[in-house]
């Protein structure tokens, strides 16, 4: 009778047991290899800064067991170009990290300092392996910067701004003036506001300018007054 008491048990526990052995094994397999996945083709951060703030030492022995992932996000989201991490490991040992990059929509001019802002309107140290191809922004931006990041969000979510704006200036007052890629004239464009209204009346007078080749014969284009898009012609 105890003989088939004892032979139930192991067939019970046995399978359970080679299962916590199992477990208990694979959690003191050290990390394989860190796979390291951009949500963003721009590289603001490299592969070589992920890896060493995920361990001081990539090339040591580090166990699956012992890894703190929540610990290791936190490290990845306090880094000035991470906007939000995910870490996770694979049963084979493989050490995934996905990564989201902070945005920049403009290159900020502050006296001497530069710096970027991003699409959460926060400002954004410049990176050492990429630099982003956005709007330089200039005069006082740091006295209206709400409204201004209102204004390079929406430059940057209109594809023909976005392309032929190269330099936003903030004036003392909280107008804003643009400077164009191609056409040397500049573009005053009032306070945030009506700017669907303004940017329809740029961009039908730029065509219009386009079309008779007269892009560079103007000083200034106001777009201030509603409906209305008033031109400097450059003199003689």
């Amino acid at each position: 009778m105890a003989k088939k008491i004892l032979k139930i048990l192991v067939i019970i526990f046995l399978p359970f047991c080679l299962q916590l052995f199992a477990m208990s094994k694979n959690k003191m397999r050290s990390v394989k290899e860190i796979v390291i996945d951009y949500e963003d083709e721009d590289m603001y951060v490299t592969d070589e800064s992920v890896r060493r703030t995920i361990f001081k030492d990539p090339q040591a022995q580090h166990p699956l067991g012992l890894l703190k992932l929540d610990e290791i996000e936190q490290l990845l989201d306090n880094n000035d170009m991470i906007e939000k991490s995910e870490v996770y490991f694979t049963i084979d040992g493989v050490l995934n990290a996905k990564i989201k990059q902070r945005e920049p929509i403009a290159r900020v001019f502050e006296g001497n300092n530069v710096c970027y802002m991003d699409t959460q309107g926060k400002k954004m140290p410049l990176s050492k392996s990429f630099s982003a191809r956005v709007p330089l922004l200039r005069g006082e931006s740091n006295k209206y910067w709400q409204p201004t990041h209102q204004l390079m969000l929406f430059i940057q979510n209109d594809p023909w701004l976005k392309e032929n704006i190269t330099e936003v200036v903030v004036k003392p007052n909280g107008e804003y003036e643009f400077l164009m890629r191609v056409a040397r004239f500049k573009v005053l464009f009032g306070k945030f506001e009506d700017e669907k209204i303004k940017n329809a009346n740029l961009k039908a007078f730029y065509k219009q300018l386009e079309e008779t080749k007269k892009l560079n014969e103007y000083n200034s284009i106001s777009l201030k007054y509603m409906n209305q898009v008033i031109c400097k012609r450059e003199l003689e």
